[in-house]
């Protein structure tokens, strides 16, 4: 009686085993038909975070291609390498949301400054990087001074002296906090590089060490100038000494 019991009890676990097995590969079927066989996650929209100043249609071209593909079969790796290819994007991270859409969040490159090249103007941002050429330039501060033979757009621009590249985008960024409308920096001697405005004033503020101090003196020097209805002349905070200022002849 008691054996009975057993091979009846064997009986019904492998019975209770096959249709578990057996359930198990229904859904994996079932999974697979919904997965790739269905539109059910075909790609239908994208959402974009952290976008400034780029429009949703500046973006789409890199990741249009992928709408209408199984959200499974496209590489989030692919769709950033398309999306870095911008110029203006510096970070680019992809995600799936399911069932049907992408999920992008991205950082932008600023323009900063711009630098003359044969007859055209290059944009470029905080760190170098060339955003664009254009034949006019927009209302940044120019650097001049820079010797280079090539660019490529989305790389950072090599130039023969890169300290002076470096002390130049140091400077822009720098004179962002003086309220003053600023034509030029010339950096033809990074020892004495020169800051020129707009109203016919212009700064030799020497090498770019102690900025913060330079840009201080700089701001007081300019509102004093302006009370008397100063706006040609020549400010030098270049030196260790007292600041000076000269009329133009």
């Amino acid at each position: 009686m008691y054996i009975e019991r057993q091979k009846t009890d064997i009986r019904i676990k492998k019975n209770k085993s096959k249709i578990i097995l057996l359930i198990m590969i229904l859904l994996c079927v079932v999974t697979f038909i919904i997965i790739f066989k269905t539109d059910i996650l075909m790609i239908r929209g994208v959402e974009i975070y952290g976008n400034e100043h780029l429009t949703k249609e500046d973006i789409m071209p890199s990741v249009e291609s992928t709408i209408g593909f199984n959200i499974f079969k496209v590489k989030m790796d692919s769709i950033s390498a398309n999306l870095l290819a911008n110029p203006y994007i510096k970070t680019a991270s992809v995600k799936r949301k399911l069932p049907n859409k992408l999920m992008i969040r991205i950082s932008e490159r600023k323009e900063a400054a711009v630098v003359p090249f044969m007859g055209t103007f290059l944009i470029i941002d905080e760190e170098g990087v060339v955003l664009k050429s254009d034949i006019q330039a927009p209302g940044l501060q120019t650097i001049n001074g820079l010797e280079f033979s090539n660019f490529m757009e989305g790389e950072a621009l090599h130039v023969s002296d890169q300290e002076q590249l470096t002390k130049a985008l140091l400077l822009a960024k720098s004179m962002k906090n003086i309220n003053e409308d600023i034509r030029e920096i010339d950096v033809t001697n990074k020892m004495n590089m020169i800051i020129r405005f707009s109203n016919g004033l212009s700064c030799r503020i020497g090498e770019a060490n102690n900025i913060d101090y330079k840009l201080q003196l700089l701001r007081g020097i300019l509102a004093d100038l302006a009370s008397k209805g100063i706006t040609r002349g020549v400010i030098d905070i270049s030196h260790d000494g007292n600041p000076s200022y000269s009329p133009i002849e």
